[in-house]
């Protein structure tokens, strides 16, 4: 992916890189379990085309290029490549289901692919319309839940649910998605591909401005205006994120998942989790594997 520079303009977003592995599917896919409070997913955008089911439960505002949305069971959202979004963390009870479209599988199969937008909410097409699309996401997640092997299943059920899209969620009146002809911010793009690459070895502000030779004033209003947030926050967001990951998936101790995730200290990164969670990362862990 290939970037142009960027002016210090209003919008505000985090690119994230969707991994494609498994025999060069078609599609990647993530389940966001139920039994446990969900991690929230701050603002992002990626080339991929995206669709998240409500398989249980409600999503409370599952905001889409600034619009909030709130699904409940059987809903699906459309996110179309570039558009920025963010889900707060969801409580215990919700189950959903994210669907991602290999970008070059979508060239390939939809050579005018950059010519459409899709509906992002089944409320712009007719309920009819929208039926066998959704039928068609829950009969993917049953399959990559239950038989994950059956390659052929899953690439046929994406090129089923890439058929109802272009069929009924699709209308070129919508305009052209830039983000599929189109490149963004470079300078921002390499700031974030920098902080992810030594964010676990103690990177300070300091030492991110310094690297791209600017001033910490001038990378602090940078990202205010981005990604609405300080470059600190961003730092200890992304640490966050990954100390959870560690936390909630391996038996690993207070200290070394402090360590390993670039904190410094227990006491930081105590402090920080229970001011996002509201209790400390040992009663969180606890709480949920009972």
């Amino acid at each position: 992916m290939s970037y142009m520079p960027g002016n210090l303009t209003s919008d505000a977003f985090k690119h994230e890189i969707v991994q494609h592995e498994s025999l060069h599917l078609p599609v990647q896919w993530l389940i966001h379990e139920s039994d446990r409070l969900q991690q929230d997913v701050p603002k992002h955008w990626h080339e991929e085309l995206e669709l998240s089911l409500t398989v249980n439960g409600h999503i409370d505002q599952f905001t889409v290029d600034g619009r909030p949305y709130h699904t409940k069971t059987g809903d699906v959202l459309v996110i179309n490549s570039g558009s920025v979004h963010s889900v707060p963390i969801q409580k215990p009870g919700t189950e959903a289901f994210t669907l991602f479209f290999n970008p070059d599988f979508l060239r390939a199969a939809l050579p005018q692919a950059s010519e459409i937008v899709f509906a992002t909410h089944p409320n712009d097409v007719s309920a009819v319309e929208s039926t066998e699309l959704v039928d068609y996401l829950y009969a993917m997640h049953y399959t990559v839940r239950h038989d994950p092997m059956n390659y052929l299943r899953i690439t046929r059920l994406a090129y089923d649910i890439l058929d109802e899209l272009v069929m009924h969620f699709s209308n070129r009146e919508f305009g052209i998605n830039p983000h599929l002809i189109q490149t963004v911010d470079e300078r921002l793009y390499k700031i974030l591909f920098y902080i992810k690459a030594h964010i676990y070895n103690g990177l300070t502000v300091a030492a991110v401005a310094e690297h791209f030779d600017i001033s910490t004033s001038y990378l602090s209003r940078y990202f205010k205006i981005k990604l609405q947030m300080s470059p600190l926050a961003y730092l200890q967001a992304v640490r966050l994120n990954k100390a959870y990951q560690y936390l909630m998936n391996t038996n690993k101790s207070m200290s070394w998942i402090s360590d390993t995730t670039g904190f410094g200290d227990v006491k930081s990164f105590e402090r920080l989790f229970k001011k996002k969670y509201g209790t400390s990362p040992k009663s969180y862990r606890q709480q949920f594997r009972k």
